[in-house]
């Protein structure tokens, strides 16, 4: 009788030793999964952009996050046109699957990109008020997306600003405190949704630098923020749809570059950006006659990042499409992804317009017949800085 009372104690024993290492070993398991499992579910609303490969077969490329806006058939996202000029995207939901998309419309200002999809029915953003951010004081939203660093689904904390002297096309975004060390990553692509508290959409992150512009990122820089309001416009408003992308100045100082998006120092507002854009459209139907490259040469395989002119001043805009160049007679001379329009050169030389494909491949050069006093007069007070 004792003997079996003994054998049971020690049966009873064993099966809560074993029910307390399942429960420990669930904890462990919980515990790691929790680091390793992403830490939120993805919003059906956050989609990707992916550039598709070629037949040859040219791997796919993530340029950037977007939100699904309007009939569940459109997708609101922020590209960057200096390397492609995309006629087919791809629209990736982890909710709904893939889907092909055409561009709509893109407002060359901020580089906002509205695109179109066939048949997609999917999860729309709930939209936010941007003008609920108090001037010069912060403001707490989260930035929705994958981690550059784990590809998980993140939620970033950030503190959001409107400040006076920027666009009212953008706002500015920190992160907040903690997030970087936490060793996840952060969320950083460009068209990542910007979410107030209540998980409305109020804006989208924009570009980071020029590929022509050597620019050091101190940890936590985040590019300004587009207006949701801004981007949304896209939908009624194509009257900003044509111009470049992005524009840079370059000296013959090295590191002396500076691109321009507008709010960012040195400081260029989205009117000055338009009288830009303005100028150096008319400036293409007036080119002259055909250059030699000359110092140029040694670029025909492309311009190296941090690339600054021999000598003069040198404004290089990339466009979202290839533009035609043509001379006073309109003939067509040449068709181009980017133009740099180079002046004040030494020994009387001939102000010039150098041209090229992506990734910035110099394919020519001609003299400008046209006024560039207007280019040069709004860039005055940037180029007095440098």
């Amino acid at each position: 009788m004792g003997k079996g009372v003994s054998e049971l104690t020690k049966t009873k024993k064993v099966l809560y030793i074993s029910i307390a290492l399942v429960v420990a070993l669930v904890v462990v398991l919980v515990v790691v999964l929790t680091v390793v499992l992403p830490s939120y579910k993805a919003d059906d609303y956050v989609v990707q952009i992916w550039y598709p490969g070629a037949a040859s077969g040219e791997p796919e490329v993530l340029l950037a996050y977007g939100i699904v806006v309007d009939d569940g058939n459109h997708v609101l996202t922020v590209l960057d046109y200096e390397e492609y000029t995309p006629d087919k995207l791809l629209v990736v939901s982890p909710e709904y699957g893939t889907f092909n998309a055409t561009i709509a419309a893109i407002d060359y200002r901020t580089s906002a990109t509205l695109l179109q999809l066939q048949d997609a029915n999917l999860t729309v953003a709930k939209i936010g008020h941007p003008s609920s951010l108090a001037s010069n004081q912060s403001q707490r939203v989260y930035i929705r997306g994958w981690s550059s660093a784990t590809n998980e689904y993140m939620k970033c904390p950030a503190d959001a600003y409107a400040w006076n002297d920027v666009s009212p096309s953008f706002f500015r975004v920190d992160l907040a405190g903690g997030v970087i060390s936490k060793g996840k990553g952060w969320v950083r692509k460009s068209g990542a949704v910007i979410t107030d508290k209540d998980g409305k959409a109020i804006g989208l992150l924009g570009r980071y630098w020029s590929t022509l512009a050597i620019v050091t990122i101190p940890p936590g820089y985040l590019p300004l923020a587009i207006n949701i309001d801004s981007a949304l416009g896209l939908l009624t408003d194509t009257s900003h749809t044509n111009g470049p992308a992005m524009f840079v100045v370059l000296t013959d100082q090295p590191l002396m570059g500076r691109y321009f998006v507008p709010g960012d120092p040195p400081r260029l507002l989205s009117n000055n950006i338009e009288s830009l854009v303005t100028n150096v459209t008319e400036l293409l139907n007036e080119i002259g006659e055909a250059l030699p490259l000359d110092d140029m040469e040694q670029y025909s395989s492309g311009l190296p990042v941090g690339f600054h002119p021999e000598e003069g001043i040198m404004l290089i805009a990339a466009f979202t499409y290839p533009v035609e160049l043509h001379d006073s007679g309109n003939n067509l001379l040449a068709t181009a992804k980017w133009i740099g329009i180079h002046w004040d050169r030494s020994e009387g030389k001939p102000n010039r317009l150098i041209y090229g494909s992506p990734a910035y491949v110099v394919e020519g050069a001609y003299s400008i017949e046209g006024d560039i006093s207007g280019i040069v007069q709004l860039l005055e007070p940037t180029l007095l800085k440098m």
